[in-house]
């Protein structure tokens, strides 16, 4: 696509910085609206607004119509996720709600590790119009899921608890600002804000880093991606279940605990075998802190504004994924290697192990405090 439009480095880089940030505002405003205007036809319509994008993309034939495409996408792909996730609070028990992210979340592993297969064979049976041909087929997909999605997918049910109601249609003039107040939904959007950044760096550099400086083969780090996206459909069912079992802040902390490890081995000891682990460790915990944040979603406001709390938490997410990337580079040129990039990674994690750790404080004290008085 880059050789096909005449692309620099710095326009490729813009046309994905704009896409995530407007991902990031989409998901924002996805999220306050869901509540009021209902989930079902903001999902349709946003992904029928993402595939109609990528089809777009497929015809670009310049840079600004390159652009104008991603910003739909971006458009599309926020609004569309939030109220997705959002859904799965209002439709299960706090019991139940990790398995059901875990589940949810599977499928983007499973597309992770698609693509991974599909564009490189796209590409290599076409090089010139390769590109064209994957952004063609991506969009017809996304096009029939949307159609799928607007067919199937069924705004919250009508649940009715003395302790938790939650209307089948809200009120227009609700508005979700219990979300945006509660104290215990920005403690999780700091977390996966540190996970976003640790993450962030991860998957811009590693590849890049066991290839360019370690003389992996190109082949050999295909698989190991390969292996990450397959682990990442296991870890989300793993860690939503777990979260189910111990509680969100503990989940979160065993997550952060394999990573600080994982990344922890990249710079302390760069070697092949260390990799390997360093890929196994995070595949296992690649889908982990999306699933409980999308099972805490609802755990901590009322659930008719889960996808509010998660729109809140995504935000956080994508501001990490944004910025440590440009930090690490920083480090990089300065250095003269990728192997000091991932101190931010691990550093990140391991302060989100001692917030997981005061999570799980506060939402204890809290089942405390909800407790009846004994007679």
């Amino acid at each position: 696509m880059q050789t096909s439009l005449g692309l620099s480095y710095t326009q490729i880089g813009a046309l994905i910085t704009v896409g995530w940030v407007v991902r990031n505002v989409s998901s924002f405003a996805a999220g306050t609206l869901a509540p009021r205007y209902g989930s079902r036809m903001i999902i349709g319509i946003s992904t029928l607004a993402a595939g109609g994008a990528m089809l777009l993309l497929a015809i670009s034939d310049n840079f600004w119509t390159a652009m104008v495409a991603m910003i739909i996408t971006g458009l599309g792909s926020g609004a569309a996720l939030t109220p997705m996730m959002g859904l799965l609070s209002p439709w299960f028990e706090a019991g139940n709600r990790g398995l059901a992210a875990g589940f949810a979340s599977a499928g983007g592993s499973v597309a992770f590790v698609v693509s991974g297969l599909l564009v490189p064979w796209l590409t290599d049976k076409n090089p010139i119009h390769g590109w064209q041909h994957t952004w063609f087929i991506f969009g017809l997909l996304v096009i029939g899921i949307g159609i799928i999605s607007i067919c199937f997918i069924k705004n919250p049910p009508a649940v009715k608890s003395d302790s938790e109601p939650v209307p089948i249609g809200p009120p227009r003039s609700r508005w979700p600002m219990a979300a945006y107040k509660a104290p215990l939904v920005w403690m999780v959007t700091f977390l996966v804000f540190l996970s976003g950044w640790s993450q962030g760096v991860f998957h811009t550099f590693f590849a890049t880093f066991i290839i360019r400086e370690h003389d992996v083969d190109l082949s050999d780090a295909g698989l190991l991606v390969i292996c990450m996206g397959v682990l990442g459909a296991i870890s989300g069912v793993l860690s939503g279940r777990i979260s189910d079992r111990i509680g969100r802040g503990q989940a979160f902390f065993l997550t952060f605990l394999l990573q600080t490890v994982g990344y922890g081995l990249i710079w302390t000891f760069p070697a092949v075998w260390a990799f390997i682990l360093c890929a196994v460790l995070i595949g296992l915990t690649l889908r982990s802190s999306y699933v409980i944040c999308a099972a805490s979603a609802g755990d901590y406001v009322n659930r008719t504004f889960a996808a509010a709390a998660f729109g809140l938490m995504s935000v956080g997410a994508g501001l990490g994924t944004t910025i440590s990337p440009v930090l690490a580079g920083v480090i990089a040129d300065a250095s003269g290697s990728l192997r000091w990039t991932f101190i931010l990674s691990s550093t990140a994690t391991g302060i989100a192990m001692f917030g997981s750790l005061f999570l799980h404080h506060l939402t204890q004290n809290r089942a405390i405090s909800a407790e009846p008085p004994s007679m």
